[in-house]
């Protein structure tokens, strides 16, 4: 028996090739919001600023996994949430070089990186960024140095986690005069939703279409 797809050290050449084949819609509404208006489809608004975000894959000698970020709650957008590590494209970057600094800025090492290429881009209408998800790799997993002022705690989710996620009641979320639901992953004790469950969603889509599941 062949060895589950998390468990195969050669899943970033595959997953390379994947990234350039078209993305099915229905992986990432999967996991949108009732309110999502932006949240996988766009269009963004025509002032909206680049952001990238880092899906670092990472292995431990065993198996692979992804670090995500939970926001410290002093942040004054999205405080407290779980993200990939990410932020604002400065002047001249592309969204890889901004997915690696920001991966820096907020994680505390610059571990040797391999690119792979990207997930559909997002308008988050929160924020009004329109958001490059840039995937790459890395041998080993970084004993990460969060920076207090972003950055609360660091987690792991695991492939094999997010290809077989336990069923999760929908995240009742209240802004302002607005309650709708969301769709969530848990990753330890976390609730992962909105832009960063999107992205999750494409990625774990690519990924069982490489495992031949859909």
């Amino acid at each position: 028996m062949s060895r589950p797809l998390w468990e195969q050290l050669e899943l970033p050449t595959l997953l390379a090739h994947e990234l350039m084949l078209p993305a099915k819609p229905q992986w990432s509404r999967v996991f949108a919001p009732e309110l999502s208006y932006g949240r996988h489809a766009g269009p963004a608004r025509s002032d909206a600023r680049g952001a990238a975000v880092a899906v670092v894959l990472s292995w431990d000698g065993a198996e692979w996994s992804l670090p995500l970020t939970v926001r410290s709650a002093e942040l004054s957008r999205h405080g407290g949430q779980i993200s990939f590590p990410g932020g604002l494209m400065e002047a001249g970057e592309s969204p890889f070089v901004a997915a690696e600094r920001e991966l820096h800025e907020e994680l505390g090492v610059r571990p040797p990186l391999e690119w792979l290429g990207i997930l559909m881009p997002q308008f988050v209408y929160a924020s009004n960024a329109w958001v490059v998800p840039c995937v790459a790799a890395t041998l080993d997993v970084p004993a990460w140095q969060p920076n207090p002022r972003e950055v609360e705690r660091v987690l792991r989710l695991s492939l094999r986690e997010l290809l077989a996620p336990p069923i999760e009641l929908p995240l009742q979320v209240t802004r302002g005069p607005l309650r709708f639901a969301a769709p969530q992953l848990r990753v330890e004790g976390h609730s992962a939703w909105g832009a960063t469950a999107v992205m999750l969603g494409e990625l774990r889509g690519r990924l069982l279409r490489l495992d031949g599941n859909t």
